[in-house]
């Protein structure tokens, strides 16, 4: 069973381009995929509040559509600049 929080972190990331793996340690950290070439692009943890994965991903959404965040095939900055 998936949590309020894992999923509210899945669909944050998603806005971006990025998809959530399977848990990477204990169930408490994913890894972050590029949703376009599967390369790991870094790691998030579920211990955050409901509402802050949203908050941290909006914050740095000119970084990805910069191409400064994300994965340098760009999948990201295509994503957000659409």
């Amino acid at each position: 069973m998936v949590s309020d929080i894992v999923e509210e972190i899945r669909e944050a990331y998603a806005r971006v381009g990025i998809r959530l793996d399977q848990p990477a340690a204990y169930g408490t950290y994913y890894r972050l995929l590029c949703a376009g070439c599967g390369r790991m692009v870094g790691n998030v943890g579920d211990r955050l509040l409901p509402g802050m994965a949203a908050d941290l991903v909006e914050g740095q959404r000119d970084l990805y559509a910069d191409g400064l965040l994300g994965c340098p095939c760009g999948h990201q900055k295509k994503v957000v600049t659409a």
